[in-house]
This record gives structure tokens, sequence and C-alpha cells, in this order.
């Protein structure tokens, strides 16, 4: 009977705590409620904004009506579809982010190399000056930015977003060249001495031997900076004088225009003026529009982006 009893006992405590107390129910309950609170948090916005942006306006009025809609009502895609001029502006967003992702990935690697491979008079300095650009608000610097870009003849163009991520000076450069720089100090340097030996110079020894080895590294920096130039409104809108629009600059356009009319009419009558207190829905619509393809391009490489982030150690970046 005692042994029963105890033979329970274990198989009881077995279950709960696992052989090494990380592998038993009480464990494996606590991470995934861990998992479900935070992926609640992050996916709560994303639930709400789609919900929203597939209602009707009565539905939107209706108080019986929470999260999901009496019918698909897509009214508010097909206008912020047109609103945002997609696909065109698609192309256009993607030229741009995709282009000045590879001016970052290119300096940013050549830049990091050099720094870990080469020592050299003021390189403490450089780096010190590099890390004073990346904690200082970027906000000191647009005027000079702003005044060079004209005097070059920059603005107004796509140089004068492509020769500063050419140039080391793109945006969040600083982190980009840490992370190569980072990746390429942990890269032994008997390898590179032994193509050195075979008479490889510095510049074919980084491109045969230093860059196949820092994919890892490479594809952090091109995710992270293919979103960050994706995202980027203010210098767009500032550098390039309105010549090329982006998807998130024409999704800005859109919530201005919305509030104008809202403000405008804001002392008007609600029963004749209805739509004016259902923009949410269509700024909600054309945000998941301009999200899409970073959402898709992130699916894509998943797979590689964590096994990247988990290979050069990167945490809460």
């Amino acid at each position: 009977m005692y042994k029963k009893i105890e033979a329970n006992y274990n198989k009881t405590k077995k279950f709960l705590f696992g052989m090494k107390n990380n592998d038993g129910f009480i464990y494996k309950l606590c991470v995934y409620f861990i998992l479900i609170v935070f992926g609640f948090v992050f996916l709560y916005p994303l639930i709400y904004m789609l919900s929203i942006s597939l209602m009707s306006n009565l539905d939107l009025v209706d108080n019986t009506v929470k999260w999901i809609p009496s019918k698909l009502y897509t009214f508010n895609y097909k206008m912020t579809w047109k609103a945002l001029n997609l696909p065109y502006s698609y192309l256009t967003t993607t030229m741009l982010a995709g282009l000045s992702m590879l001016c970052v990935a290119v300096s940013s690697g050549i830049i990091g190399y050099g720094l870990a491979r080469f020592n050299f008079k003021g390189k403490k300095l450089v780096l010190v000056l590099m890390l004073f650009t990346f904690i200082v608000p970027k906000t000191l610097f647009f005027i000079p930015r702003f005044q060079i870009y004209s005097a070059l003849g920059l603005k107004g163009n796509l140089g004068a977003i492509l020769v500063p991520a050419l140039t080391g000076q793109g945006e969040q450069a600083a982190l980009f060249i840490l992370i190569f720089y980072q990746f390429f100090k942990m890269i032994p340097k008997s390898l590179e001495e032994a193509a050195f030996i075979d008479g490889a110079g510095p510049f074919r020894t980084f491109i045969k031997i230093a860059v196949p080895m820092a994919g890892p590294a490479l594809i952090i920096v091109c995710v992270y900076s293919f979103s960050l130039y994706w995202n980027e409104t203010f210098l767009t809108s500032l550098y390039l004088d309105g010549k090329i629009k982006t998807v998130p600059m024409l999704l800005g356009n859109l919530q201005n225009n919305f509030g104008q009319v809202v403000s405008q009419s804001v002392k008007g009558d609600f029963s004749r003026n209805p739509n004016l207190n259902f923009t949410e829905a269509k700024i909600f619509a054309g945000t998941i529009l301009s999200i899409i393809p970073l959402a898709a391009f992130y699916l894509i490489i998943q797979r590689w982006f964590v096994e990247s982030i988990d290979k050069t150690g990167i945490t809460g970046e």
C-alpha cells in the first residue's frame, strides 16, 4: 500500500515538475501563460485595427457589435487603396527602402570590418564619435544636414537618402556598424592570416572570407534597415520635397485630411454628417495595407532572421 502511494506521488510529482524542473506541467503552464500575455499585448492593436477596418458605419455605432462585424465591409479598403495610390506606391516605397538597405549594408559592413580588423591612430575616437551620433537626438543634425544637402544639390532627389546611407551616415548607421563590428571581432583571425599568406589582399579577404561568414549580421542589418526606411516619413518628406511619395507618407496625408474634415465639422449635426465620426475605420484600413509588405517580408525570412539573432547574440535591440 505504501509503495503504491509513493509511486503515485512520484508520478504526480514528475507530471507537475518534470525531471529537471523545466519540463513539467507547471513550468510549461507558466511559460505558455507568459507567452499568451505578451502575445496578446502585441497582437491586440493589430486585431483591433483589423476588426474596426472591416466594420461598416452601422456596425460602428451598434453597441451590440464588438469584435466581429455583422458582415465584411470592404469599402474602407477600396477607398484607402485608391487614396494610397496602390500598388504604385508599393513599388516606389520598396525601391526606396531596398536601395537604402543595400547602401546601408555595404557601408556598414566595410566600416565595421575596418574597425574590427585594422588598428590606426584615432580608432577609439572614431568609436566614441560613432556612439555619440547614436546617443544624441537626431533632431540636432537636421539643420546642418539640410544645409549640406542643399549645397551639394542632393535635396529633392534620391541622393539625399542614398548618399548618406552609402557613406555610413544613414539612419541608425552607428547601430548597424556596431553589429558588423561585433560579428567581425568574433571571426578567428587565423582564417584571414591564412588568406594573407596565400597572397590575398585586405579587400579580397573581406569579400571572400569575411562577407560569407557575416551572413547572420547581414540578415539582421537588412531586415532592420529595410523596415526603418520603409516607415521613415520625416526625412523623406523633408529632403525629397514631395517628389517621391511613399506609402507611410500617403497614409500620413490621409490622416491629416480626415483630421481637418472632422475638426471643421465638429460643430455640425452628427445626424447630417455621419461619416465624419467613422474616419478611424478608414485610417486603420490604410495602416493594415501599409504594413502588409513588411509582414510578408518578415514571414519570408523569419527563420533566417531568428537564427541570425541567436548567432550574433543580439537581444533587446
